[in-house]
Parts: structure tokens; C-alpha cells; sequence
């Protein structure tokens, strides 16, 4: 007695005919993220609106303003060539009559901005005690940036 050939079911219960399906999905998860990592945000496209449109001026209204940064604030300390003040002193090329006309403008300034930045321009000839005067006067009013000019070497 011939026991006849089993069919063969192997075709269908070995997960072979999952593998193309876990390709596709695979690729396209591939495919996403490829293509997602080059786009750019919506809200940094520029967009031609009617000017009629209400959504133009909430566009406006979003933009952010840029920041405004005030110049530094220069003092030239120089020796005086006449005069009763042993040294001269410039604020922003303007000159001032003493150490007492610009501890009132520093004052000033301090009040409205502590991190204005001052630059000490300061002559080779004033003696270390007057510019020091000076510069421990930027400390007393906070000044948060204070720094000291010096000449390029050629």
C-alpha cells in the first residue's frame, strides 16, 4: 500500500510571504523620514497675502522685533595741558569739565542701563591713580562691561 505525497504547504505557513510586506513598510517608513528631515517650518515661509486680508496683519503682529543694542560709551582720559584738573576727560569725544561732570552723566547712565557697555581710552602719560579713579567709579555704579582700549601693534 502506497501512501500518496502530501501536498506541500510549506508556500504559505513559513512567513516567507510576510517578508516583501515588512520591505514595502520599511521603505515607506524610510521614505517619511527622509523626506521630513529636509522640509523647513511653515511659519519661516515667506507668503504674498492681499491687502485686504485680516491674516496679514496677524502676521505682522507675530513677527518678532529685533533687538536694539546702544552703542558703547567712550571716555578718553588724557593729561590736561592747562587748567587746574590734572588730567582731561572725554566723553564720547565730547569734553567734560572734571571727574565730578562725569560721575553725574555715569550716574545717569547707570540708572537707565547697567550693561552699557564702557570703553576706558586711556593715555600713556595719566598716572595709574587717576584712570583707576575713574574706572573704580564704573564698579561703584554696576556697570557690567567695562573694558580698556588699546593700540594695535603693526
Amino acid at each position: 500500500m502506497r501512501i500518496p505525497p502530501r501536498p506541500n504547504r510549506n508556500n504559505s505557513l513559513d512567513g516567507d510571504t510576510m517578508t516583501p510586506m515588512i520591505d514595502v513598510v520599511f521603505l515607506l517608513l524610510v521614505f517619511f523620514i527622509c523626506a521630513s528631515v529636509g522640509s523647513t517650518a511653515d511659519k519661516l515661509l515667506p507668503a504674498e497675502l492681499n491687502g485686504n486680508s485680516t491674516s496679514s496683519n496677524a502676521a505682522v503682529a507675530s513677527v518678532e522685533p529685533e533687538t536694539w543694542e546702544q552703542p558703547p560709551v567712550q571716555i578718553r582720559i588724557e593729561p590736561s595741558i592747562a587748567g587746574h584738573n590734572p588730567i582731561a576727560v572725554f566723553l564720547d569725544e565730547q569734553p567734560l569739565s572734571g571727574i565730578e561732570v562725569l560721575s553725574q552723566r555715569l550716574t545717569l547712565l547707570s540708572r537707565a542701563d547697567p550693561l552699557t557697555r564702557i570703553i576706558l581710552n586711556v593715555n600713556d602719560d595719566v598716572e595709574v591713580q587717576q584712570f583707576i579713579l575713574i574706572y573704580d567709579l564704573c564698579q561703584k555704579l554696576k556697570f557690567e562691561n567695562v573694558s580698556f582700549a588699546v593700540r594695535a601693534q603693526n
